[in-house]
């Protein structure tokens, strides 16, 4: 079959000719291998057809649960070693299955095996799955299964899945300590109000003088938490619950709330911008069209904002504008990312670009926290200081005015 096409040959050059092929799929990769972007294909006998994004089959509902990228980082690992070790797929897979601990990677590899043995493809298996394995996860293994490649798409994977945990444990582990150190002053602090200060409250009524104000306005907030601490307790933890309650496809309250504080708020857009950037750059090496590629890495940068802009660059690609030009509209990214991503198209390195954006982004995250880390703990332990001082002096204060009294 004949079919027309347009493409993008460089930022400013928009090529359309004619191309033999058997399927839409197949001419949209003789393109992307001569190096152009596709725009549109169109059947001459048919209608047009946009270049789509990769398509999903049909999601299979599980009672598995849910999976964590700990798990799929492991099972990467494993599956790997096993075909590196040329151990044919339906067979690493069934071992896998047998030798395996965890019951939800059991009954899934299960279910993977089932469906390979009834003649699925492993891409198309993983593919009914999205819950364990994102589009994009899917999209490598694909192209890894047609070009006779599994084992480099693996390899590939697995490095992306190792640099995403790293930076998600570099950030988790920066913000650990501070929370220890705030959650263990907000402890003491209440044990102070509800059990140390009721016992000199008796030792305080024996007194004649007036107790000073900031004595009173302590043992009127410790009589009330004395009093009602449950109800306190059990509010905070529905309300944490309440919070953590999203609707099908939506953040949480605490998830939306991590783009908005001071401190946080940087480092969490940098550590999107660069899954972001690492997850478009392997996509785009595994030989994934821009189109698709973007549908499946947009996600990943998780704002919701940004998620529903870069669909709106999709549209924009598709009609033939270039990509970076359609960033610089949205101002999604900084202005350094767009002339990289230009940079990029011009020299028709999209992909190595991307690499090296995402790794420069990694490196000033990892500043970042040493810098956060060097200041945010010594000023959590200065406030704690303060308000546990603070609280030392209202109860000492009674002590004070007595010995000045009896001195006098």
């Amino acid at each position: 079959m004949e079919f027309k096409y347009k493409a993008k040959k460089n930022l400013n050059e928009v090529v359309e000719g004619k191309i033999d092929g058997g399927s839409v799929e197949q001419v949209l990769e003789e393109l992307q291998a001569k190096g152009l972007v596709p725009v549109s294909v169109e059947p001459l006998a048919g209608p047009p057809v946009s270049a789509p994004p990769s398509p999903k089959p049909e999601t299979v509902s599980s009672p598995i649960g849910k999976w964590g990228l700990k798990n799929l980082v492991l099972f990467t690992q494993k599956l790997y070693n096993l075909v590196n070790s040329r151990v044919e797929l339906l067979s690493a897979l069934r071992l896998l299955e047998k030798n395996s601990q965890n019951k939800t990677e059991k009954l899934l590899l299960g279910e993977v095996v089932k469906n390979i043995k009834d003649g699925v493809s492993f891409s198309s298996c993983l593919s009914r799955y999205p819950q364990y394995f994102p589009q994009f996860y899917v999209n490598i293994i694909h192209t890894g299964e047609a070009t006779g490649k599994l084992k480099d798409a693996l390899i590939q994977l697995l490095d992306y899945l190792r640099r995403f945990e790293d930076l998600r444990t570099k950030v988790k582990q920066a913000l650990a300590y501070p929370i220890f150190m705030t959650l263990v002053g907000a402890g003491t602090i209440f044990v102070m109000l509800t059990f140390v200060l009721p016992r000199l409250a008796g030792m305080f009524e024996d007194f004649q003088a007036q107790l000073p104000l900031p004595t009173l306005i302590l043992l009127n907030i410790a009589n009330f938490l004395k009093a009602y601490w449950i109800f306190i307790i059990g509010s905070i933890i529905m309300l944490v619950l309440a919070f953590k309650i999203r609707g099908a496809g939506k953040e949480s309250v605490f998830s939306r709330l991590k783009y908005h504080i001071p401190i946080a708020k940087d480092i969490v857009y940098k550590q999107s911008v660069a899954n972001f950037s690492r997850s478009l750059s392997l996509l785009l090496q595994s030989g994934v069209n821009l189109l698709s590629a973007l549908a499946d890495a947009g996600p990943i940068i998780g704002n919701p904002v940004y998620v529903s802009q870069l669909e709106q660059v999709r549209k924009d690609i598709s009609q033939g504008m270039p990509f970076s030009d359609s960033l610089a509209k949205f101002k999604i990214f900084p202005d350094f990312f767009v002339q990289m991503i230009r940079v990029g198209e011009e020299g028709g390195r999209l992909d190595s670009v991307l690499a090296d954006i995402a790794d420069s982004y990694e490196k000033e995250i990892e500043a970042d926290l040493k810098v956060v880390s060097s200041l945010i703990e010594p000023a959590i332990i200065l406030v704690l200081g303060l308000v546990i001082g603070a609280m030392v002096i209202a109860m000492l204060l009674p002590i004070f005015n007595m010995n000045t009294l009896v001195g006098g």
